[in-house]
């Protein structure tokens, strides 16, 4: 493990967010480092809106919070240039301008709170430009998604493509979450490596506790209900899936915990009686949740955008240790014998009876032993381990 570094973590989304792999990583590097933890950098039409693109409903601000003793978060003003919609030069410029002013205003809050040359970990294209002026002791590029694939515009893609090829020229060492993201990123950068992500499992495993209290929205809905815990956004959720669930079987209770991109057309899913979306609700809670679910599924098509990832909620689930249905995702594929893979919207239906007539508790123990050999602070050693051989080589 990396151990009285100073670390300046650039993540995908805001800390108050969802929980994904930034705020994963960071918190298990914050007990042996120094770590700041820097928000999304936001066009200025957002602070000349007051609002937040994430769904927090209002303007955080200019402000450096302490979270714990070694462990802070930057939000930036939202100052910075919008690039989307332009032409690929000046997207790209803008994207310089914007990274100079970041790496300029992160500089003087690292000062500020006392960081020396820093490991920079960056999750995210869009501070690339701000990465390279860092001055880092060493840089890891931690790419947790493909994000073209969540683009339509031709220029953005081809940003995109431009951006991530010199990420993964100028880090240090790249990570990614599955071997077909490696394979392009290993021909700019030998230094690639996989490391699949992980679960909470001290958190999730909560869901198996007699003391763990089910939500009053959920307490008496009826059984089964077949849930499911993440955001909802319009490249990967499959709503025709779930429509399809609720429809087909009105005796089941279909529940979604998490929040929806501000482009994600909810409305066929309104007005469904045993369709439930109950919309974001704190990380401390999603193991409540996650105890009055009877199936845990994952609604993902299979398609550009979900063929390279590894979904965060897989090992989250298995803590739990009850059964999940998921749709044919090829990184899925490897956990066939405790996870009911469907392939088409009416053999998810069969695959979910099959889990409510079946699931065995020597099934729910394998779970939960997969889930403790794949723990966040385990993939966090790997990656230092990374990290701390390659500083040695420089050294």
């Amino acid at each position: 493990m990396l151990d009285g570094y100073d670390i300046i973590a650039f993540a995908f989304s805001d800390w108050r967010a969802s929980w994904s792999l930034p705020q994963q990583i960071a918190t298990r590097l914050a007990p042996h480092n120094r770590v700041l933890y820097v928000d999304v950098p936001r066009p200025f039409v957002y602070f000349l809106k007051k609002r937040d693109p994430q769904g927090a409903g209002y303007w955080e601000g200019p402000r450096v919070q302490e979270i714990s003793k070694n462990f802070f978060v930057y939000h930036p003003p939202h100052v910075f240039l919008p690039f989307s919609g332009l032409p690929v030069s000046l997207m790209r410029s803008a994207l310089d301008v914007n990274g100079w002013l970041l790496a300029k205003l992160v500089k003087r809050v690292a000062a500020r709170l006392g960081f020396g040359r820093p490991i920079v970990w960056n999750f995210s294209p869009l501070h690339g430009m701000a990465v390279e002026r860092m001055n880092a002791l060493a840089t890891a590029y931690d790419t947790g998604d493909e994000w073209v694939n969540y683009e339509k515009n031709p220029n953005a893609i081809l940003l995109l493509d431009w951006i991530e090829e010199r990420l993964c020229r100028q880090a240090d060492v790249v990570f990614t979450g599955t071997e077909n993201m490696k394979e392009q990123r290993a021909l700019y950068n030998r230094e690639t490596h996989v490391v699949y992500h992980a679960a909470d499992y001290a958190h999730f495993s909560k869901a198996t506790l007699p003391e763990t209290p089910i939500p009053e929205d959920v307490l008496h809905l009826p059984h089964p209900i077949v849930g499911t815990v993440g955001v909802i956004d319009p490249a990967r959720f499959d709503v025709q899936l779930v429509v399809h669930l609720a429809k087909k079987r009105p005796d089941w209770s279909i529940v979604l915990v998490g929040p929806a991109r501000a482009d994600m057309d909810l409305s066929p899913m309104r007005g469904i009686p045993n369709l439930h979306l109950l919309g974001n609700r704190p990380i401390a809670e999603l193991p409540s949740y996650l105890k009055a679910f009877d199936v845990l599924f994952v609604p993902y098509m299979v398609n550009d955008a979900t063929r390279n990832i590894y979904p965060l909620k897989l090992q989250e689930y298995f803590a739990t240790g009850k059964p999940v249905v998921s749709e044919a995702l090829p990184s899925v594929r490897v956990y066939e014998d405790v996870v009911e893979i469907a392939e088409s919207h009416d053999d998810f239906i069969t695959r979910v009876e099959a889990s409510l007539r079946n699931d065995a508790p020597e099934l729910h123990e394998v779970r939960q032993v997969i889930a403790r050999a794949n723990s966040w602070e385990h993939r966090v050693e790997v990656k230092s381990g990374h990290i701390l051989r390659l500083m040695k080589v420089r050294l």
